[in-house]
């Protein structure tokens, strides 16, 4: 026979109790535990009850650790079952807490994608594709991904692509082809679409003044030809310095009149 002889509160831990069965320390449990067992000395158990004791414990323990772990942010099921999972609890278990969480919003998608949405949109300049590898990747359901990503383009400024544009064109100093690539590419990379972009690369005005270009290829042309003088001359330099050019957007027109400009070639 099973009879709990002494329950006393632990001294590390004023919140559990350690449980004695039969003169001997059984186990710890927290007072959850204790009450809802209605536990006492003297009780007598079976060991189907003393195993429904332990399971609820574990219970407990994981759930404590859940809501911990949900009190410093918010947080999704995946990430709730992976954090419980390094613990070593077992899958049911999980769930179980899990359940528990969802029930009573400690876990709320809907809360939790809101809150993703407004915070990429306030405090950086990704898109909407980006919200949605997040979303995706915090294992949110694919139809609040869809419904939450259009609200996510609806609420966007109407100049937040053109932003992220102005910056690239203030810090890349290309020819205007290039320029046009490099935009594209960057706006892409921070999770906007191809088609997006497109609405709005009509409203900036991506061409240089001619003043600009011309003072770009220049600086261009004399990078080229320093690298090239010093393995080539006459036409081979003359062709490599060119070919070097139109890799960087410049057409065979301007690099032809900046040679000839320049000296480097006869006119």
């Amino acid at each position: 026979m099973l009879k709990i002889t002494k329950i006393e509160v632990q001294k590390k831990n004023k919140e559990r109790l350690n449980l004695f069965i039969n003169g001997e320390f059984e186990m710890g449990i927290d007072q959850a535990t204790y009450i809802y067992f209605n536990l006492r000395k003297d009780l007598e158990l079976t060991k189907e009850k003393l195993q429904a004791i332990k399971d609820y414990d574990q219970y407990r323990q994981a759930l404590n650790q859940a809501i911990v772990y949900l009190s410093h942010k918010k947080r999704t099921h995946t990430e709730v079952q992976k954090y419980l999972a390094e613990k070593e609890y077992s899958d049911d278990l999980i769930e179980q807490v899990i359940s528990y969480c969802e029930s009573n919003k400690y876990i709320d998608h809907q809360d939790y994608i809101e809150s993703l949405k407004n915070t990429i949109l306030k405090t950086t300049d990704k898109g909407p594709d980006h919200f949605e590898r997040v979303a995706k990747e915090k294992g949110l359901e694919t139809q609040l991904i869809i419904e939450f990503k259009e609200k996510f383009e609806q609420e966007m400024s109407d100049d937040r692509i053109t932003n992220v544009a102005k910056k690239v064109m203030q810090k890349k100093k290309q020819p205007p082809n290039r320029l046009k690539q490099s935009i594209v590419q960057t706006l892409q990379q921070r999770g906007y679409s191809f088609s997006l972009i497109n609405e709005h690369l009509t409203d900036l005005n991506i061409e240089p003044t001619s003043d600009d270009v011309e003072n770009i290829l220049m600086k261009d042309l004399e990078k080229v030809y320093n690298k090239y003088q010093r393995k080539y001359d006459g036409y081979e330099l003359k062709s490599h310095v060119i070919q070097a050019l139109v890799r960087k957007g410049y057409t065979f027109e301007m690099i032809n009149d900046k040679l000839r400009e320049s000296g480097i070639v006869d006119e």
